[in-house]
C-alpha cells in the first residue's frame, strides 16, 4: 500500500483536493444561492472558482502543478522562487478573465430581456 500511494500521491493529492472543491463549491452554490442580486452572486461564485481552480507550476521545472493560490501563499512564507510571481499574475489574469465574462454575460442577458418587451 505504501508503494502505491508513493507512486501516485500527485496523482491521489489532486484527486482529494478536486472532491474537496466540488463539495465547496456545492455548498457555496447553495449559500451563495440566498443572494437577491444576481451580480453580487455570480461574482462571489466566479471568485471562488477562479480561486479554487487555477493551477500553476510548483517549481521551475514545470514538472508539478498546484493551485495557484497556494503556491503565492507558499512563495510569500518561503521566498523562493519566482513561481509566486507568476501564480500571482496567473491568478490576476483569471479574474479579469472572469470579470469579463460576467459584464459580457450581463450585457447580453440585458439585451436580450430587452427585445421581448
Amino acid at each position: 500500500m505504501d508503494s502505491f500511494i508513493g507512486q501516485y500521491e500527485y496523482h491521489l493529492a489532486w484527486t482529494v483536493y478536486l472532491l474537496a472543491s466540488v463539495c465547496f463549491c456545492l455548498f457555496w452554490w447553495k449559500l451563495t444561492g440566498n443572494l437577491k442580486h444576481g451580480g453580487w452572486r455570480d461574482l462571489l461564485r466566479g471568485a471562488a472558482l477562479v480561486v479554487i481552480f487555477t493551477p500553476w507550476y510548483v517549481s521551475d521545472a514545470h514538472d508539478h502543478l498546484a493551485p495557484a493560490l497556494v503556491v503565492v501563499l507558499m512563495d510569500l512564507l518561503i521566498g523562493s522562487s519566482d513561481n509566486g510571481l507568476a501564480g500571482a499574475l496567473v491568478l490576476l489574469v483569471a479574474v479579469a478573465l472572469m470579470l469579463a465574462l460576467l459584464i459580457v454575460r450581463r450585457l447580453v442577458f440585458r439585451s436580450g430581456s430587452h427585445h421581448g418587451d
